[in-house]
């Protein structure tokens, strides 16, 4: 029983105030010093309590100031936009940044409609919007415009949602134009690109990482006889014949592999109408804005009209190659019957002019005019002569059928070397040239014979050197005679085009024989003349 007088004591003591206290102890002076200090105990006791209820306090108010202030920059600096709407769009609150985002100070913005802000023709959206967020209980979202100073408006979403029982809404603003610009460049780039795959004559088609087809051009599905729609998210095996599909499908995976674009120069494949066509195709693969590969790109075009002239191109060349040899042939056949006819005729005629003139001369006085008329005939006669056998060797160097090609080259050199005193003309005949065919002997004279002229002609030079070496290929039925002839004289810009037909005929002589040519000059530099001449081309010409 004391024990419950003494909780309902405390109770009663907790109760009470520190006045109440100290008011009962006045009142109680009379009673024992026990009860006095019980009382001023108690005070104690309740006094320490409410300091630590105070202090309790102060700390909760901190923490609510602290929780205020984390609340304050969450809204005003939150990235988004926050504004409290009435029914008819006034502005009740809005965060710093929402005011920002709509160009305003907050303290010029509240109270302002937010149809004032926007361009237009995008009220009539907003309080649409704002229609639909007070007659439903979801949230409603609408992108408008906002009018600024640039020439490009702001973008905003609208995410609305009513407050129940009252007049307003809550609206979340976010800053959307970016993406909106993004996204307007993107259609216009998806636009332009279905505008180019629609008009592009050339087979072109886009292929994400696991080669699928996401885009063709129109050329591609009506060369394959498909729609557009056919083809996209298929892969090669799906529309393409097989004979192509597989070489299509490994050269997309090689790109996509090493990431280096290749061109596959020929797929030959049928059309639609049975016709065999040719493609070239070239490849490159493209990436994400990390600089992954994510697909390729590639393009064909059909170069069957190109085959088929170059097969004609080759076929008028090979045509006119064995015309060539067969000018050649007539020009050595009728060079040999010039010469003939030369020697025979007028060889024979120069003979007996000088023989008659000698005759004269025998028989007339030493001073008469007749003996030096008859002595002048007879030196004309043999200056003609001379320039006859001139005009024999360049014609048919009859020392190819009587002593050989060296020799004959020797000759050469040293009847150029005298008419040719001021260059040195070195010949490096280090070859074996016995039992070459007469085709390879009269065209490695001919291209020195004409080499040594063009020297003479044109080059200026103090030093020209021929060389002729067999070297024998891999195969020893391939083996080759090789001609150089340089020298050192001006040069020429082998750019500029030349009126003579020396060197062209050089070339085409070459070729006839089945081997290359090539020439190296520079002005300043001198020329060097190469000549390459199989010795096993197949056809012996006699000329």
């Amino acid at each position: 029983m004391s024990e419950d007088f003494e909780k309902r004591r405390e109770g009663d003591i907790e109760a009470r105030s520190k006045s109440e206290l100290i008011q009962e102890i006045a009142c109680n002076n009379v009673s024992s010093d026990n009860s006095i200090t019980h009382l001023v105990h108690e005070l104690h006791v309740h006094q320490v309590e409410l300091k630590a209820q105070n202090q309790e306090l102060r700390q909760t108010q901190q923490q609510l100031e602290e929780v205020r202030d984390r609340y304050t920059n969450l809204y005003d600096f939150a990235p988004v936009g926050y504004i409290t709407l009435n029914g008819s769009g006034r502005i009740l609150e809005i965060n710093l940044t929402g005011a920002a985002m709509l160009g305003w100070e907050r303290q010029n913005i509240v109270g302002q409609t937010l149809s004032s802000v926007l361009t237009h023709k995008e009220t009539k959206a907003f309080l649409q919007h704002l229609q639909q967020t007070f007659a439903t209980q979801c949230n409603v979202v609408s992108e408008v415009k906002i009018a600024t100073s640039g020439a490009v408006p702001r973008i905003v979403r609208l995410q609305s949602a009513a407050v129940q029982g009252e007049d307003s809404c809550h609206t979340v603003l976010i800053d959307i134009t970016q993406q909106w610009l993004a996204t307007e460049e993107l259609h216009r780039n998806l636009a332009a690109q279905e505008a180019l795959l629609k008009a592009i004559p050339a087979v072109v088609f886009y292929q994400d990482i696991n080669l699928r087809f996401l885009a063709v051009s129109q050329a591609f599905a009506d060369f394959f006889g498909y729609k557009i729609a056919h083809v996209i998210g298929k892969t090669a095996f799906d529309v393409l014949p097989q004979e192509v599909a597989e070489d299509f499908h490994r050269s997309s995976c090689q790109v996509l592999d090493t990431g280096v674009p290749s061109v596959v120069p020929e797929y030959a494949m049928h059309d639609l109408h049975g016709n065999r066509i040719y493609v070239s195709v070239v490849r490159a693969p493209y990436r994400d804005a990390k600089g992954e590969i994510i697909g390729l790109v590639g393009a064909g075009v059909d170069i069957t009209a190109i085959k088929k002239a170059a097969n004609l191109h080759a076929e008028l060349l090979k045509e006119n190659r064995v015309l060539t040899r067969s000018l050649f042939d007539a020009q050595e056949k009728e060079r040999r019957h010039i010469a003939r006819e030369l020697h025979d005729e007028l060889g024979q005629w120069l003979t007996a002019i000088q023989a008659e003139a000698h005759a004269i001369c025998n028989i007339s006085p030493p001073e008469s005019e007749i003996f030096d008329s008859a002595k002048a005939i007879s030196e004309s006669a043999s200056a003609v002569h001379e320039v006859v056998r001139g005009m024999l060797r360049n014609l048919r160097p009859n020392l190819l059928d009587e002593l050989g090609l060296a020799d004959s080259l020797r000759e050469k050199q040293r009847q150029w070397c005298r008419t040719h005193p001021g260059v040195i003309c070195e010949f490096n005949l280090d070859a074996p040239l016995a039992g070459l065919s007469e085709n390879i002997n009269i065209t490695v004279y001919r291209l020195i014979q004409e080499a040594l002229n063009n020297v003479a002609t044109h080059s200026q030079a103090s030093r020209v050197t021929v060389t002729l070496q067999r070297e024998a290929e891999n195969d020893p039925d391939e083996e080759v005679l090789m001609l150089n002839v340089e020298d050192d004289g001006v040069g020429f810009d082998t750019a500029q085009p030349t009126t003579g037909m020396g060197l062209l005929g050089m070339r085409e002589r070459v070729i006839a024989a089945g081997g290359g040519f090539v020439m190296y000059s520079e002005p300043g530099k001198g020329t060097h003349i190469h000549a390459s001449l199989p010795l096993n081309h197949g056809e012996h010409h006699e000329y």
